[in-house]
């Protein structure tokens, strides 16, 4: 199929086929490069949430160590002794000297925290919140404690036990620790973090919230937790979350020791726009070469493959015979001297045809002449040979009816110059001619029926009068019994046959067959010319179709068809 295409068209394809790959390897090879850029982002935001989870992850194991470990203090096991259970004075001096180890233990710790002892079987509370009066109820440690921190009134909060083993059965417990630090310091923590690492990070809890750093985009960070709430969180991940027309990779991970969410976030847009802009720089590029690109082809298209296709399409009818064609051109066209060339060789190779076609029609005029020529001869030795016969025979009337037959006869061909005669002037001749011939054979008889519409229709002369005489010489004439001739006529659109059948001996299959050949065959000495001469000048005058047809007649003898088309050549 590729083979058939025109050369302009194949070097369009090529462009289209260039273009195209240019573009796919283009598209390829930004996509890659937004793929690195994205698993890059994801990696330094997931860094950074890291990070940000181990400073918080830092802190809270300091404040649990030291609640683990504070039980263990000196003044906290000499605080517990029985003996100075009704010691007021040592009990004031031993509580002194705990809340200043624990006011220490703050001045050095990066978070203030709350640090409450409870001693469930002294009754008594200490703890280094002085404004917050706590009193012991003995029905608050009922409950089995929270191995981890959780939220509670703006805080986060976790309890450790005195053994450890009493976290599932408070009141087995010698000492409960109670620390807790407010939110204020994630959200300072926050604050840092964004202004270190350009992110914006804040903390989500699917049942409790969200906790923000202080200069969050509100609106943007409830849209995005209402994405997290949707969202299947694993301990680890991220995901891609639209809000607006602003698409946004979403990092998360969750904190072994809060049971939140540190979430961070970025705009994957503002971090792609100079590779956004060079692919729309690039995309604009091309479709200004295509533009450019087609205008050329077009320009092409009209200077050099339309008077290509008009070449071709002169060429093509000069090829199947039609030698009028010419070509336009205009001055401002490049192809204008081969069309010039083109027009003057079609303009010859017409003239040179038209004067072979004429040469053409000249023999075939000379020839038709030479076939009558053959005809005319022929039918009169046939008639002096009657007439010698009738002589003999003393028969006055049939050598006075032959002669004027005779006279007529070469009246009808000396008349005008036109070698064609209408159906209906044929008919006549043909009728005196069986007269003459009914005159002398007794026994015969005819009849004529010739439509109305036909016996103006142009046939060369003495088309039918050989045939009627090869009838009654060869088929009638041997035969003694009483001959019968019939000669009609019909018609079929543009298609005229006359019958000629008679009632002779007629002719066997293969006999019929050889005189089909020997219509078709160049005449020699073997042959009679009369039928052939007119079948000839039949397929001269209206075509390879018209002629004669030889077949069997159902009066006995043989049917001769006379058929031609109305297209006279003149």
């Amino acid at each position: 199929m590729l083979t058939r295409l025109n050369v302009f068209t194949k070097i369009s394809l090529l462009f289209v086929l260039l273009l195209l790959f240019v573009l796919s390897l283009y598209t390829y090879s930004n996509l890659e490069s937004v793929r690195v850029i994205e698993q890059e982002i994801q990696t330094n935001t997931t860094n950074r949430l890291l990070t940000f989870s181990e400073s918080v992850e830092s802190n809270l194991y300091q404040l649990s160590l030291y609640g683990m470990t504070i039980g263990q203090d000196s003044s906290i096991q000499e605080y517990q002794r029985p003996d100075y259970k009704d010691s007021a004075y040592e009990r004031a001096r031993l509580s002194s000297a705990i809340l200043e180890k624990m006011n220490l233990y703050n001045a050095a710790s990066k978070w203030h925290s709350t640090i409450t002892l409870f001693f469930p079987r002294m009754n008594k509370v200490l703890s280094n919140d002085y404004y917050t009066s706590i009193p012991y109820r003995d029905d608050e440690f009922i409950q089995p404690f929270s191995k981890s921190w959780f939220y509670d009134d703006d805080s986060f909060v976790w309890y450790t036990t005195e053994p450890t083993t009493a976290m599932s059965d408070p009141t087995k417990a010698r000492l409960i620790t109670r620390i807790s630090f407010p939110v204020k310091h994630l959200t300072t923590l926050l604050d840092q973090n964004k202004l270190n690492n350009n992110g914006d990070p804040f903390l989500f809890h699917p049942k409790l919230g969200l906790i923000s750093n202080s200069t969050a985009d509100a609106a943007l960070t409830t849209r995005l937790t209402e994405q997290l709430q949707l969202e299947r969180l694993d301990d680890k991940g991220g995901f891609r979350a639209k809000v607006g027309s602003t698409e946004y990779f979403v990092s998360y991970i969750k904190s072994g020791s809060l049971d939140w969410y540190y979430v961070d976030y970025v705009p994957m847009q503002q971090i792609l726009k100079p590779i956004t802009s060079s692919r729309n720089l690039f995309y604009a590029s091309v479709a200004v070469l295509v533009v450019m690109s087609a205008i050329v082809l077009f320009a092409l298209y009209r200077s050099v493959q339309l008077p290509l296709l008009q070449l071709v399409r002169g060429t093509n009818r000069l090829s199947t015979g039609d030698f009028s064609v010419r070509l336009n051109y205009s001055a401002s066209k490049e192809f204008n001297l081969v069309f010039v060339r083109f027009n003057i060789m079609a303009q010859r190779i017409q003239e040179l045809i038209e004067n072979v076609y004429e040469e053409k029609l000249r023999r075939r005029e000379a020839t038709l002449k030479q076939l009558q020529s053959q005809i005319n001869p022929h039918f009169l030795y046939n008639c002096l040979f009657y007439i010698k016969n009738m002589a003999r025979l003393k028969n006055e009337q049939a050598v006075v009816a032959m002669a004027l037959n005779l006279g007529e006869y070469f009246r009808y061909i000396t008349r005008s110059e036109n070698d064609c005669a209408t159906v209906r002037e044929e008919l006549k001749l043909i009728t005196n001619y069986l007269e003459i011939q009914s005159l002398r054979l007794e026994r015969l008889n005819f009849s004529i029926e010739v439509p109305d519409e036909l016996l103006d229709k142009t046939i060369p002369r003495l088309t039918l009068q050989p045939i009627v005489e090869n009838a009654i010489l060869h088929g009638l004439e041997p035969k003694e019994e009483d001959g019968q001739l019939r000669i009609y006529a019909e018609c079929q659109d543009n298609s005229y046959t006359i019958y000629i059948e008679d009632s002779g001996v007629g002719m066997s299959r293969e006999q019929l067959e050889q005189m089909r050949f020997n219509l078709r065959k160049p005449l020699d000495e073997n042959m009679g010319c009369g039928t052939w001469n007119v079948h000839q000048r039949m397929s001269y005058l209206f075509g390879e179709e018209s002629g004669l047809v030889y077949s069997q007649s159902s009066l006995g003898g043989v049917k001769v068809a006379v058929t031609w088309q109305d297209n006279t050549k003149e």
